[in-house]
């Protein structure tokens, strides 16, 4: 019985959006809203999406199309600067990781993104916070809605 009490207590906090090619898992108070709108689907479905606190101290974002491609909705905006950036390389893929600073520090954005040059795909998540203070209070949620991205084939 305590098993299935805190598999509803769990599965009652977070929502599942589902992308043209993706499915994620956010906590079911953030407001969940398509950002690009998939050109292989054809149904009106999103490659990325942006998932936003209640207090909108913090976002989550997703990118997961079918295949490789680069999302315009994450550029850099004017006033924005890039702060730090790295890339690993491994067997299979190439992990970017960087962030950006908003304007007079009013915030950070920070990515991660891993392309597979065999296999022609692209993921990125990331998370923008106004700071450490926010990101930290939303950490643990972050590295769940990260790990519980799925991609579906066509």
């Amino acid at each position: 019985i305590l098993s299935g009490i805190l598999a509803i207590g769990l599965s009652a906090q977070t929502a599942t959006f589902r992308g043209a090619w993706f499915e994620v898992d956010y906590p079911a108070d953030f407001e969940a809203r398509g950002s690009i709108l998939s050109e292989t689907a054809g149904d009106g479905t999103f490659d990325s999406a942006i998932f936003t606190s209640p207090d909108g101290e913090v976002e989550f974002y997703i990118f997961s199309p079918l295949w490789g491609g680069e999302p315009d909705d994450i550029d850099l905006t004017e006033g924005e600067k890039l702060s730090a950036s790295e890339e690993n390389k491994s067997e299979k893929n190439i992990v970017t990781f960087w962030t950006i600073s908003g304007p007079r520090d009013s915030y950070l954005r920070s990515y991660q993104k891993t392309r597979n040059p065999q296999e022609n795909t692209t993921r990125i998540v990331g998370i923008k916070y106004k700071n450490r203070k926010a990101y930290n209070r939303y950490k643990k949620q972050y590295l769940a809605f990260k790990f519980s991205l799925r991609q579906m084939a066509d």
